[in-house]
């Protein structure tokens, strides 16, 4: 009797174990969140971007003309003062020739050696003329004396001279012309400038500052504008950052800036001097096309606060569009969109309740909260779609 008894307890606590399992197993579990509080801070909205220093005035010497370089010594970050000389050009050495244009060239020579020999003889015939011309006209002017002659024999005789002289004179610019041509013959075949005066260029810095970079060092022949070296004050640098076309409209000059990442221990002050009025096209590392336009940033710290930077350095430029201080905040996470604006939902004894907000100032990690929430508030970040009103929620 005692064993029947015993055998129904044990169905009958077998029974209440299964109908406990049943009801835990379907009551609701607590979905694992993500939970932040919401604090008392300030708030920056900032337009991040990567940029470089750049010296602000920096002249970039060229050669003016085809020569022949001497060594620049200079290197970069070397002092320049104004007048300096940086190198001298020379006349550059006269084109080889091969077989076919130095034997061409000597014949040229023989031909324009012919020539002038030709033209001094021209001009050995018009002194002749002009001699006999001469004496023709004063014995006619003598005949004229006694009568033996008329007046328009002695004027054609003068005309004859005068035709003689004329003869005479193009004869002798035909022989200076035959003399240049046998002078630019035998120039053909210098082949160097060795024993020759020829005057050098020489080449000087315009302005006082420092070598910033040198494009060509050693001696040689140059081009007209082929970049020499480049100058620059590295005590005048500014920041230029190229950000996108959308975000240059909010800039504005004077705007404040946050130089970070620049390799010091605390970020630099600087301030917006000019958004260019003119854009251009990027293409991104991701291969996508942008429209960019650069911001020209004035460092506010002074000169001995960043010394260490020089032209074309990396930074990061934030620029500050929008600061509020001491308001409430929670990560933008934690916010979604219903019917009646911006809401989130709050953990109050361990549910969530959602809770319409009025949010302001934000930006891509903070927002903040105007009206609708308390400091020290729990807020789920993240919320998943299991989560609604009154749902259970636990910490992840």
């Amino acid at each position: 009797m005692i064993l029947k008894w015993v055998k129904r307890g044990a169905l009958i606590v077998a029974g209440l174990l299964i109908l406990v399992a049943i009801g835990y197993a379907l009551t609701p579990k607590p979905v694992a969140s993500e939970f932040a509080r919401a604090t008392r801070g300030n708030i920056r909205v900032t337009v991040d971007q990567e940029a470089r220093t750049r010296v602000k005035d920096r002249f970039t010497i060229t050669a003016p003309v085809s020569a022949m370089m001497s060594r620049i010594s200079l290197k970069a970050g070397d002092i320049v003062e104004v007048g300096m000389l940086i190198t001298v050009l020379s006349p550059s050495q006269p084109m080889l020739l091969d077989a076919r244009s130095k034997a061409e060239a000597e014949a040229n020579i023989r031909a324009a050696e012919a020539t002038q020999s030709q033209a001094q003889s021209n001009v050995e015939a018009a002194q002749a003329q002009l001699d006999l011309a001469t004496k023709e006209h004063a014995r006619m002017q003598s005949l004229l004396k006694g009568s033996h002659v008329s007046q328009e024999d002695v004027d054609a005789a003068a005309t004859k001279e005068s035709a003689a002289r004329a003869a005479l004179d193009s004869a002798t610019f035909g022989r200076q012309a035959a003399d240049f041509r046998v002078t630019m013959a035998r120039a053909a075949l210098v082949e160097n400038n060795e024993g020759t005066d020829l005057p050098g260029i020489e080449i000087r810095s315009p302005v006082a500052g420092r070598v910033l970079k040198v494009y060509r060092e050693s001696a040689g022949a140059v081009m007209p504008g082929e970049m020499l070296l480049e100058l620059g004050d590295p005590a005048s640098l500014e920041v230029v950052a190229d950000v996108l076309s959308s975000d240059a409209v909010r800039a504005r000059p004077g705007m404040p800036v946050s130089i970070e990442r620049w390799g010091g221990n605390a970020p630099l002050d600087g301030s917006v001097r000019m958004v260019e009025p003119a854009g251009f096209t990027k293409i991104s590392s991701l291969g996508v096309e942008e429209q960019r336009v650069n911001v020209i940033i004035d460092f506010g710290s002074g000169r001995e606060n960043w010394q260490q930077l020089g032209d074309a350095f990396r930074v990061e430029a934030r620029l500050i569009l929008l600061e509020v201080k001491d308001v409430v905040k929670v990560p933008t996470g934690a916010l979604f969109v219903v019917p009646e604006g911006d809401a989130l939902f709050v953990v109050s004894d361990g549910k969530a309740t959602q809770r319409v907000v009025k949010i302001g100032a934000r930006n891509g990690l903070e927002a903040e909260v105007k009206s609708g929430l308390n400091e020290g508030d729990t807020v789920i970040v993240h919320p998943s779609d299991d989560i609604e009103e009154g749902t259970r929620v636990k910490e992840r």
